[in-house]
């Protein structure tokens, strides 16, 4: 018996190291390739563990894209996503969890349904619209959207909302509070993980997305650092290698610092929201 065991632990542990390594050596590979140097990138046999350490690639890519920049715009977009998509989904949250109007559960269907459409859908709709509003080649069409609520976000934040007591609302209301102070003073803080959670899955999107600054940026001043990299990729003077490795370690670093600090109210949100009735 105990053998089994034995051979089932080690067998699970070497598994857990097999997809350990898969998922952390592209992570690996960029950041010894960004810090190369330039003719690290394609040397060959290729340097597994490099021999040189230089900050040419990310002094070239500053030089010559302005990652800098960029990273910048990647930053401002991302952190006013988090605000409206965090901000908006909270209250309407809330509205489905505690408030009592006609036609409520089936507005809440209709919010469940919208999360399988796929969202390649909108796409079309939402451009011809932005542009009608002269709204394109800025940065309205990447956060506007996000001010009226996510669906899963709602959904999220409503489950959590609906384990916590009605008896502090209730409370609440004998001492003279509002519902707006009942959400704000006394359920947002019991909320923390679920907000955390929400905010955290929004940074990481709007950080990550490509396809939304392919539509509606222009102007290589508003590039954000994905659109960036595939500017580099796609110049004309073909791949430029040193440049897109230090673009993308840029890209790395900073999803993984906010996830590194945020990982307990990550797991303690997705474990609450996901026991409540």
């Amino acid at each position: 018996m105990d053998i089994k065991m034995t051979t089932k632990k080690i067998s699970s542990y070497f598994m857990i190291l097999i997809c350990a390594i898969v998922f952390t050596f592209p992570v690996y590979w960029i950041f010894t390739k960004a810090f190369n140097g330039p003719e690290g990138i394609l040397a060959y046999p290729p340097e597994v563990i490099p021999k040189t350490f230089s900050f040419d690639n990310f002094k070239y890519a500053e030089e010559t894209y302005h990652i800098s920049r960029m990273l910048l715009n990647t930053v401002v977009v991302s952190c006013l996503s988090v605000i409206a998509a965090t901000c908006s989904s909270v209250f309407v949250a809330y509205g489905f969890a505690r408030l009592s109007f006609k036609g409520k559960s089936l507005l809440f269907s209709i919010v469940l349904a919208s999360m399988m459409l796929p969202w390649d859908i909108t796409i079309i709709p939402q451009f011809i619209e932005f542009t009608k509003l002269n709204m394109t080649n800025s940065y309205y069409p990447l956060i506007l959207p996000l001010c009226f609520g996510v669906p899963f976000y709602i959904f999220l934040i409503r489950q959590f909302i609906m384990g916590l007591p009605y008896g502090l609302d209730e409370a609440a209301l004998i001492d003279g509070c509002n519902r707006f102070d009942i959400l704000t003073r006394i359920l947002l803080p019991l909320l923390k993980p679920a907000i955390t959670m929400v905010a955290v899955y929004q940074f990481l999107a709007s950080w990550n997305d490509f396809l939304n600054p392919l539509v509606y940026l222009n102007s290589n001043k508003q590039f954000t650092i994905s659109m960036g990299i595939y500017y580099m990729n796609s110049s004309i003077s073909g791949v430029d290698w040193p440049a897109i490795m230090a673009g993308a370690a840029v890209a790395v670093v900073i999803p993984i610092i906010v996830f590194a600090v945020s990982q307990r109210y990550l797991i303690e949100g997705v474990a609450m929201s996901g026991l409540k009735d």
